[in-house]
This record gives C-alpha cells, sequence and structure tokens, in this order.
C-alpha cells in the first residue's frame, strides 16, 4: 500500500513538473510576434504583428505553400535552429523552393500520414512538445473538436501552427466547400497567385520580375480562454511580391488595399 501510494506522489510530481516546463515555455512565447511579412500587413492585424503562440490558416493554391513557408522561415528569430515539423499526406515537397522563401530544408521533420485524421494527431503532439519550433498541416477536413484542441495546445505550450488548406481549382464546388474554415484559429487568410511585371531593360521585356500574391486576410480572433474572441471588419486585401535580395514581402504600391486611404482597424465583437 505505502509501495503504491509512493508511486502515486511521484508521478503527480512528474505530472506537475511537466506542466511548470510547458507553462514556462508558453509564457515565453505568449506575447511574441512574427511579421506577417510588411509592415502594412502588421498594422491591420490587431496585435501589430501574427501571434507566434497559436493556430493560424491559410487557404490558396502554391501561393499559400510560399506565404506559409515565408512565416515558418521566419521563427527562425524566435527559436533558433528548431525543427519544423511538416505533416501532409504526399510527398511534393521541393527543398529548393523551401529555401528560395527562406526555410532551410534540414530544419524539416516530415510526416506522412495517411489520413486528416492521422495528420491532426501528429499536429497536436507536435505542438506540445518543447522542442519543436513551428508545426504545420496540409489538410482538407478539420473537425471543430480537433481545431479546438490544435489552438489550445498552442496556446498552452506556447507553439506556432499552420494549417495549410490547399484549393485545387480543377476539384470543383462540392470538394472546395468541404475545405470550411476552422472557427478556432486566430487568423484566417486566403493567398493566391497574382500576375507579375515584366522586367524591362531598354524598354524591352527581360524576363518576368518578382513573385506576387494577392493576400485577404478574411478573418481575426483573440485566444480561447477570451470571452471578446472575435475581432469583426471587412476582409483586408494586399497585392505583395516577395524581395529575393531582402527575403521578405513588399506591398505593390499601386495596389495597397485598392486606396491610398489606411485600411479600417479591426474592432473587437461585443
Amino acid at each position: 500500500m505505502t509501495a503504491n501510494l509512493n508511486i502515486a506522489a511521484g508521478l503527480r510530481n512528474d505530472i506537475e513538473r511537466i506542466e511548470r516546463g510547458g507553462a514556462a515555455v508558453a509564457a515565453e512565447t505568449k506575447d511574441t510576434f512574427i511579421s506577417a511579412g510588411a509592415a502594412e500587413i502588421d498594422k491591420a492585424l490587431p496585435w501589430g504583428g501574427l501571434p507566434a503562440c497559436g493556430l493560424h490558416e491559410i487557404f490558396g493554391d502554391a501561393a499559400a505553400t510560399g506565404f506559409a513557408v515565408s512565416l515558418l522561415a521566419q521563427l527562425e528569430t524566435l527559436k533558433p535552429g528548431a525543427p519544423i515539423l511538416w505533416c501532409q499526406t504526399g510527398r511534393e515537397l521541393y527543398g529548393h523552393g523551401l529555401a528560395a522563401f527562406g526555410l532551410d530544408p534540414a530544419r524539416l521533420i516530415l510526416v506522412h500520414g495517411r489520413n486528416d485524421t492521422d495528420l491532426l494527431w501528429a499536429m497536436e503532439e507536435g505542438l506540445a512538445a518543447r522542442g519543436i519550433g513551428g508545426v504545420v498541416g496540409m489538410l482538407h477536413k478539420v473537425p471543430p473538436i480537433a481545431g479546438r484542441r490544435l489552438q489550445l495546445a498552442a496556446e498552452e505550450r506556447g507553439g506556432f501552427g499552420l494549417l495549410l488548406r490547399p484549393l485545387d481549382p480543377m476539384a470543383g464546388v462540392r470538394a472546395a466547400a468541404e475545405l470550411a474554415a476552422t472557427s478556432m484559429a486566430l487568423t484566417r487568410w486566403r493567398v493566391s497567385g497574382a500576375p507579375s511585371e515584366p522586367v524591362r531593360i531598354g524598354g524591352r521585356e527581360a524576363g518576368m520580375g518578382p513573385l506576387r500574391w494577392q493576400l485577404e486576410l478574411q478573418r481575426c480572433r483573440l485566444s480561447t480562454h477570451n470571452s471578446n474572441t472575435t475581432y469583426t471588419g471587412h476582409p483586408k486585401t494586399w497585392q505583395v511580391e516577395w524581395r529575393d535580395e531582402t527575403g521578405d514581402l513588399s506591398v505593390v504600391a499601386a495596389l495597397r488595399n485598392g486606396s491610398a486611404q489606411p485600411a479600417e482597424p479591426w474592432r473587437v465583437a461585443s
């Protein structure tokens, strides 16, 4: 009997020590942010940047993957050398493409699951792990409970999670409708490719200019622990281009939200 009580007490102490450690990690990243890519975009976010402790959702084509990778690359400043857990069913990642947007492929831990259920489990485990710099999952279906679990894991352990929701233009309306948004994500983005401006030398075209993307910030919310969770406001859009020489995004000057006026700020819903 005494031996069993000692074992139980030891287990409780181990659990408390693990929980304290997780809380410390969460505290370190609770009020830290990364840039969404450009100062104009950061100013439109209610936090002045993208929370590094929480879940974010990105819909779109191949441009969405590029945007996601550019965000993951910025985590290096917060967690130098920490690996990135990338979860997906396919094997189409291209190392040179990742490096082009600032993410060293050597930092990746690839998880190939059979289905979304496998990937959701792997993401939750990764978000709860102390040594992981960030977690990304390429998913089609995210049940509400699963989305809540991911957000809670990110908040409680100080993790940065990305839900990458690929849109296949050939898949049809029904398949697109199945990609229901995850209500628990702190931010929701829609990203698509945009035409690049040709480079001109001496009045002649000399190749294509920098990659351009159309970014739309569709939704913001606070944490799952706050009763006033939702920010309201009109979706905000930018056309941006990737600058290889600086390794970041810049907003295309002539198309900044279609107006020279500053974007309407987000308001906390009552």
